[in-house]
């Protein structure tokens, strides 16, 4: 198959940003009526005065000399670099969502609006080799301009070639690595009157082949086909076994503008700002809200909780079945099935104690045996119940049949980590500052769903 066409000026970026370090300099050109110095702006132009090149801008005339001072900027070589060289065929994915435009009042809301997943490829990695040559008529401008132009490099210069926050390759350097003084030699045929000093850099670039991009759509509705599931056809079409589609009836839901949150086993539903409010002031009702898609049915529908960054990634959902609560029309009771928990990372915990108040033995504490483990919610105090052990608020301790000692150490781990809480039956996570309940939190649209 023919390679589809494609140009992103990359190269051309890499040059030009290296144009504009050269921008800007000035000459002192002597003095005014006033004794006040006067300054010249040195200009910068992309090329090397070739032969041909330097004859017509001299009009094709012999009696006319090149203007000076300026400076010519231009590529000698473009080479692999294979030290720097990744996997070819390693691939990313990054998701980005833009801010939700008001057509009414033509602004960006602070709401989230359309998300995209960018799937970007390894680029490829070229050493771009630049001269700079700087053209002047005399020692003294040649020695103003190296002053200026020297001192930024030590021996390199940072440079952005792009403004987008998922270029990978957006950021690279300049490195001087060599200057020629004067291209001037005895029997030299370049005019007399002008001195060319040449200083050449290495600049590390990037080439990147094109992004994938996908635009991720949010069911916002109803997924058109309904069916109606018994206890065991709901458990095969969760678990994608072979079900009956002829009793089946399943509508999925969640909500552009609204948010959910579970907390104690219960799921309450939010409005955009995180109160549960609606539009007129009164508490949002569930049976109100779902009352275009259908109902809740008890111990058959579902709540599918969606985390991460990417709401279109369902392979970890958590998943719960529902119950009405007749008491609060704000809340579903919600049946987690563990099953669907993130897999513990840790060995589980009896409880979770505060060991300022509480002590093995006090009637609160079972007396110590090895093997038994808590997370302490306080600093331990220097006390012989636990065995005089120094630990901190948050770490796991642990009974090793003579003393107690700490297992986990919360002040030196920072990744995620996931442990059961044997009393309470409850999944913590510890997300490296402190343990919440796994699952517990705000949901925003879209990582949220409820199958009715």
């Amino acid at each position: 198959m023919a390679q589809q066409y494609f140009y992103d000026k990359q190269i051309r970026r890499y040059i030009q940003q290296f144009i504009r370090l050269f921008s800007g300099f000035n000459v002192q050109m002597g003095k005014d009526d006033n004794n006040l110095p006067v300054y010249q702006k040195v200009p910068v132009r992309y090329g090397d005065i070739n032969r041909m090149a330097a004859h017509i801008t001299r009009e094709n005339s012999e009696n006319v000399v090149n203007s000076v001072p300026f400076i010519s900027c231009y590529v000698t070589a473009l080479n692999m670099l294979p030290e720097r060289r990744t996997y070819q065929d390693y691939t990313e994915k990054v998701q980005v969502f833009e801010k939700r435009f008001d057509d009414e009042t033509g602004k960006y809301s602070n709401e989230r609006g359309n998300g995209y997943t960018i799937e970007r490829h390894a680029p490829v990695p070229y050493m771009l080799q630049m001269n700079c040559d700087i053209w002047t008529s005399n020692t003294d401008q040649k020695l103003q301009l190296l002053e200026q132009i020297l001192v930024l490099f030590n021996p390199t210069l940072d440079i952005r070639t792009s403004s987008s926050i998922v270029d990978w390759s957006a950021l690279s350097h300049v490195e001087m690595t060599n200057t020629t003084w004067s291209t001037r030699s005895v029997g030299s045929s370049i005019d007399d009157i002008i001195d060319v000093s040449t200083i050449s850099f290495d600049v590390p670039v990037h080439i990147n082949p094109p992004a994938k991009i996908q635009q991720q759509k949010l069911i916002h509705t109803v997924i058109n086909e309904l069916y109606n599931l018994t206890d065991e056809d709901l458990d095969n079409f969760r678990e994608e076994l072979p079900f009956n589609k002829s009793t089946l009836e399943y509508t999925v839901v969640t909500f552009e503008q609204k948010k959910a949150r579970y907390e104690n086993g219960q799921l309450y539903l939010l409005n955009k700002d995180g109160t549960n409010l609606n539009d007129q002031g009164t508490i949002l009702d569930w049976q109100e809200e779902l009352l275009p898609f259908g109902v809740v049915r008890d111990g058959i529908s579902q709540l599918r909780l969606r985390k991460g960054t990417d709401p279109g990634d369902k392979d970890n959902d958590i998943i719960g079945r529902l119950n009405i609560n007749a008491s609060d029309p704000n809340s579903l009771y919600v049946d987690i099935d563990e099953t669907t928990l993130p897999a513990n990372t840790l060995v589980a915990v009896n409880a979770i104690v505060d060991p300022t108040k509480n002590q093995p033995g006090d009637g609160t504490v079972p007396t110590a045996i090895t093997g038994q483990r808590y997370i302490v919610l306080n600093d331990i105090p220097l006390n012989p119940a636990w065995t005089n052990l120094q630990a901190k608020r948050y770490d796991i301790i642990e009974y090793n049949g003579s003393a107690w000692v700490v297992s986990f150490d919360s002040s030196n781990i920072n990744t995620t980590e996931y442990v059961t809480n044997v009393s309470s039956n409850d999944q913590l996570e510890w997300n490296g500052k402190e343990w919440l309940n796994s699952n517990e939190g705000v949901y925003n649209a879209g990582f949220w769903r409820l199958y009715l």
